[in-house]
């Protein structure tokens, strides 16, 4: 054992050099669109306590750990993009105020000639005018008069979190009948998480929110009278209290909210590490073709025209519909220009498109935004 040991330790660093080339040499150019980490990754693997991430520095920092593990044989070129659950809690409040806008309230902060607002940025001004200095995640259930076409009453939620107010609309006593409920309250917590989605799924039926929104809801439940609301120092008779609950849509349905949010990040292999890489893979559509032949045929009447006739760039020297380098990249700006007019600096895209030389092939063309336009990405 000794001899053979002594034999390792004076390996000649060719040798080993040349073990890590065919280490290196080993690994493939991967892309994988879409890997959602599992339970293992994050308590197994990253030996955290939560299937979640604190932060998105945090997910940056441990998800290649992630990655060399799950895709040990990707190397240089490698991308994948990775779904992650991110901890990003909603506040509740800590606090709760009961008011009824008074004949005083709408003479003051409203139009002073009908008892009632008409505008929310006047509610907005009681808010402030009236709580101005409550503490943190105080929630304010406000019972007002507002003109929309006719005079209804609503009682709305206004929760200070940091300093800015959130507002979370409520349900009117017609709207709670609606829902089934004898009186303008909720039973119980679970009836209201029960009941809320399918009223969000109505209400917004016909100007639909995107995935990933989260609407903050106040509603009412009959419950213990565990803030003294009424000051008579009993605190387990009942009484009819005001909550904040958030609902998420999936895309599908509303949902309550569990303070947890998938994301994406893209990360690409440097050749030794896996990193963040915000490149978007784009393939260019006939249509995209038509964008770009249209915008640019009075310049290039042939390119544009046989661009967009046939959906591919014609990069043949003798053609009279020729696109050069310096055309294409013109191209290039333009399109993503149009498709992405608010990157930021450093958003990369590689595009796929397709060309004629003789056969049509596809080719690929990577492309970083610089203060001076895109610009190709080496």
């Amino acid at each position: 054992m000794f001899i053979g040991l002594a034999f390792t330790g004076c390996e000649p660093m060719e040798d080993i050099h040349d073990e890590i080339d065919t280490e290196l040499e080993g690994k493939v150019a991967g892309t994988v669109d879409s890997y959602t980490l599992t339970e293992d990754d994050y308590k197994e693997t990253l030996e955290l306590n939560f299937t979640t991430f604190n932060s998105v520095e945090d997910a940056k920092d441990l998800i290649p750990i992630v990655l060399n593990d799950v895709f040990p044989s990707f190397g240089a070129e490698s991308s994948v993009k990775v779904n992650y659950n991110l901890y990003a809690p909603k506040r509740d409040e800590k606090d709760l105020v009961v008011y009824e806008a008074t004949d005083a309230d709408y003479a003051t902060y409203g139009d002073d000639t009908y008892p009632n607002f008409d505008e929310m940025g006047q509610v907005y001004d009681l808010i402030e005018g009236k709580f101005g200095d409550v503490a943190n995640r105080t929630l304010v259930s406000l019972t007002y008069d507002y003109y929309d076409g006719g005079v209804e009453e609503r009682n709305d939620g206004f929760l200070l979190v940091d300093g800015e107010w959130i507002f979370a609309f409520g349900f009117t006593e017609d709207e709670y009948e609606a829902m089934g409920e004898s009186y303008p309250n909720f039973s119980n917590e679970d009836e209201a998480e029960t009941k809320i989605p399918i009223f969000l799924e109505e209400k917004f039926k016909y100007e639909p929110e995107e995935e990933g929104a989260i609407v903050p809801v106040m509603y009412k439940l009959y419950t213990d009278d565990i803030y003294d609301l009424d000051e008579d120092e009993n605190t387990e008779e009942n009484k009819t209290y005001s909550f904040v609950k958030y609902f998420i849509f999936n895309g599908s349905n509303w949902e309550v909210y569990n303070n947890v949010l998938v994301q994406s990040l893209q990360f690409g292999h440097d050749g030794t590490n896996w990193v963040p890489d915000n490149t978007i893979r784009y393939s260019l559509t006939k249509s995209d073709f038509g964008l770009i032949g249209n915008a640019l045929i009075d310049k290039y009447p042939g390119p544009g025209d046989n661009a967009s006739y046939f959906g591919s760039f014609d990069v043949r020297k003798s053609s009279d519909n020729y696109w050069s380098d310096e055309m294409l990249l013109e191209a290039f700006n333009l399109f993503l220009n149009e498709i992405a007019p608010n990157a930021e600096i450093g958003q990369k895209y590689v595009l796929s498109y397709a060309v004629y030389n003789g056969a049509t092939v596809t080719m690929e063309t990577k492309l970083i935004k610089t203060e001076a336009g895109w610009v190709i990405n080496e």
